[in-house]
């Protein structure tokens, strides 16, 4: 979607720059079309031009007729076509073949073709071989054939022949296929500012006031091509007729005072049909002039009111129009920032600058090749968010039931590993009841059956009841212990196995100097139960072997928290030993089976005379959570 936008956001930029047909049939004759087809015929039209000519390329420019239904864009252009060309020596050259497959509706876009070079082509003829069809007649139908020499369409005077040819003038006629009436307007580049409109007479209150206005080239030329170009102020659609008269005459002279004048153009004994906004062309063919004069003798109604208006005055000589610039010579002249003199010969009229046909109708096909990237990619955007929009809902039920299930499974193997953990903790309960109060209740058994048989004196048999009295005591510890241990007693005892365990190290060294640093309150990230467990038994073993072996005065035992875990340090200043020659008898072996259990760093350190140093250090497991408030 992100490429998409970014590629028609680039296509909008470069449509910005392109000229844009104007969309609208602006004047009356809409152009040429033949007879409805019949059996066995075929459709043609062809331009034959007054004198072979060496071309640059033909263009044709198809229709915006209307129908039942609206604007029908292409009307009558053919599915299938051949387009060729005859030089003077009667040879043809082919300039389009599309009668292999048909070729997509232009729509009112034009369709160019290079003509080959260095050769005198004299005339040029569109055969459709599949004609168009849309619920309508099947005919062959054009706005316009031109025939382009650099900057110049020499169409203008040719002879139109065609295999048929529907007669309803202005609307329909041979003579439309080369007056250069389009639907794409006038030849303008659009400018991001606004231009002067061009020249514009007083307003006249009578339809057949005469009004004059005259271009001054300066010197004199030998002019080939002379243009209008119809006004059109801003504020007016593109099919208002706005100035142009319908009864003139257009004459040149060399002098200023027209004395050796010739008349051009002629239209004082009929109107002309409203031009739109589409360019006039006279063929001088050469002529000399300095002066070119338009007289009006009928005035187009605007409101009310009569003017006279231009948008541009062209002189060509060859493919140079030299009349930019040039003077324009009014007695009456409406001046302001969007009309007067200067704006009958600016290069501009209203809605930006006027270009030269072949750049205008290069930019016209390159604008139609964008415009069809961009409904293609348009199209596709609108098929990748629809078919996004199924992904999305179906991937959305889909992780909706595939998390519904791993979430079920995820339920069932917790409470399975819970059933088991508990299981495991039976079973390490059964081990530690059996190996702590089993061995003491063993050897209350053991006094009991001695003093039960009455052997010996009343001083043995009190030793004997206090034995079995301390046994006694030091298993309800042990089991008290081991209760407050698992959390039984009460809710949140869990948070007290520190406490736990101090009080274990003060019964265990209760004759001896004890240096108790542990945490007092709950530690940040609490061991789990099973690792409580560990630890606690870890520390029992070392510290009952001390009361039992060491014969220390002085004992350290610490308990640090640490970011990774935790670390405990126990140390005495007892007899000590050499660990490299001490027997399993010691509990060495249990204290290293519990440190590899918790996945823990075990060190110890002792020599004869000098006590003993033993650490451990126990990594943080990911069941180790943070405390619950009592």
């Amino acid at each position: 979607m992100k490429n998409i936008d970014s590629r028609i956001q680039e296509l909008e930029t470069e449509l910005s720059k392109l000229p844009v047909p104007s969309d609208t049939s602006s004047g009356t004759r809409r152009g040429f079309q033949t007879r409805g087809i019949e059996e066995n015929e075929d459709l043609w039209v062809e331009i034959v031009l007054p004198q072979p000519a060496s071309l640059d390329q033909v263009v044709l420019v198809p229709l915006l007729a209307k129908g039942a239904q609206g604007q029908i864009p292409g009307y009558g252009f053919p599915q299938r076509f051949l387009l060729q060309a005859f030089d003077a020596d009667g040879d043809t050259h082919i300039l389009i073949d599309e009668t292999a497959e048909n070729f997509p509706n232009p729509g009112i876009f034009p369709v160019s073709a290079a003509c080959p070079r260095g050769v005198l082509i004299s005339r040029i003829r569109l055969t459709a071989t599949e004609t168009w069809k849309r619920n309508a007649p099947q005919v062959l139908a054009l706005a316009e054939m031109i025939a382009l020499s650099g900057n110049r369409n020499l169409a203008t005077k040719a002879e139109v022949r065609a295999s048929s040819s529907r007669e309803m003038y202005p609307t329909w006629s041979r003579s439309n296929l080369i007056d250069m009436e389009t639907p794409l307007g006038l030849p303008v580049l659009p400018l991001p500012t606004e231009t002067m409109s061009g020249w514009h007479s007083d307003v006249a209150t009578r339809r057949d006031t005469q009004k004059q206005v005259t271009l001054d080239l300066g010197t004199t030329y030998k002019v080939d091509e002379l243009r209008f170009v119809p006004a059109r102020p801003a504020r007016l659609s593109a099919t208002a007729q706005y100035g142009f008269p319908s009864r003139f005459i257009v004459e040149a002279s060399t002098q200023e005072d027209f004395s050796d004048s010739w008349l051009i153009h002629d239209q004082r004994e009929s109107s002309l049909p409203p031009p739109g906004q589409n360019l006039l062309q006279f063929d001088l063919a050469g002529k000399p002039l300095r002066f070119v004069r338009m007289t009006s003798y009928r005035l187009r109604e605007r409101s009310a009111d009569y003017v006279l208006a231009l948008g541009e005055m062209q002189a060509y000589v060859g493919n140079r129009n030299i009349a930019i610039g040039k003077t324009t010579i009014a007695d009456e002249s409406l001046e302001n920032d969007r009309w007067g003199r200067v704006g009958l010969t600016d290069g501009l009229t209203a809605g930006g600058k006027l270009i030269e046909l072949p750049k205008w109708f290069r930019g016209l096909e390159k604008r139609r090749r964008l415009e069809n990237e961009k409904a293609l990619l348009t199209a596709g955007r609108a098929k990748l968010l629809e078919e996004s929009e199924k992904t999305l809902v179906f991937g959305s039920i889909v992780a909706t039931c595939s998390f519904a299930v791993f979430a079920g499974l995820y339920v069932l193997r917790s409470k399975r590993q819970r059933r088991l953990d508990r299981e495991l903790h039976r079973e390490r309960l059964a081990r530690d009841l059996h190996d702590e109060l089993g061995s003491n209740l063993g050897s209350i058994a053991l006094i009991s059956s001695f003093a039960k048989e009455g052997e010996g004196d009343e001083a043995q048999m009190r030793r004997d009841l206090i034995e079995i009295e301390e046994v006694a005591r030091e298993s309800a510890d042990s089991m008290r212990d081991m209760v407050e241990l698992l959390g039984g007693g009460h809710a949140g005892a869990a948070n007290d196995w520190l406490a736990v365990t101090n009080g274990l190290a003060s019964r265990l060294l209760r004759d001896v100097k004890l240096d108790c640093r542990l945490p007092e309150r709950p530690l940040l990230i609490e061991p789990d139960l099973e690792t409580r467990r560990e630890i606690y038994l870890f520390c029992k073993e070392v510290l009952h072997n001390i009361a039992k072996h060491a014969d220390a005065n002085f004992v350290s035992f610490h308990l640090k928290p640490k970011a990774n875990g935790l670390r405990i340090e126990i140390s005495d200043d007892g007899c000590g030993f050499d660990p490299s020659t001490v027997s399993q008898g010691h509990g060495l072996s249990n204290l290293q089976k519990r440190a590899a259990g918790l996945r823990a760093s075990l060190s110890l350190e002792s020599l004869p005379g000098r006590g003993t140093f033993i650490s451990l250090d126990v990594p943080r497991g990911r069941r180790w959570r943070k405390p619950k408030t009592r």
